[in-house]
């Protein structure tokens, strides 16, 4: 009964509008991919914060997840490192929107920075 009371409790309606998506290109170290998806109706650390974080692991491809979250912030950020082989933000969007049905928590907006070395001859 205490966990019904619980995901009751946690946030308000999700977010259920357009998902702006935008992409950039970046020179890294390694080549990678990061999602940043800011998602509304996390509402704690220990109950909302660790679902979201575990889902999103349990994908194929993802290697780390990270939860920017504030107490009272309308819209917290999950920054999720994946092997865009195997999946892609828009799926990893669509996890965090299923949760208990989607009656929890929404994604408004996806970042996905794609990260590679600088090729030698673009610095000739």
């Amino acid at each position: 009964m205490l966990s019904v009371i619980l995901l009751l409790s946690c946030g308000g309606e999700p977010y259920k509008g357009e998902i702006v998506v935008s992409e950039i290109a970046k020179v890294g170290a390694t080549e990678k991919t990061i999602a940043q998806l800011e998602i509304n109706g996390m509402m704690c650390e220990v109950g909302c914060v660790a679902k979201v974080k575990k889902e999103l692991l349990a994908q194929a491809g993802v290697s780390n997840v990270t939860i920017d979250f504030e107490k009272g912030r309308e819209f917290n950020f999950a920054s999720i490192e994946y092997d865009s082989s195997n999946c892609d933000a828009q799926s990893l969007s669509t996890v965090v929107n299923e949760i208990a049905d989607g009656k929890l928590y929404g994604v408004k907006s996806i970042e996905v920075t794609h990260f590679a070395p600088a090729a030698a001859s673009s610095l000739e």
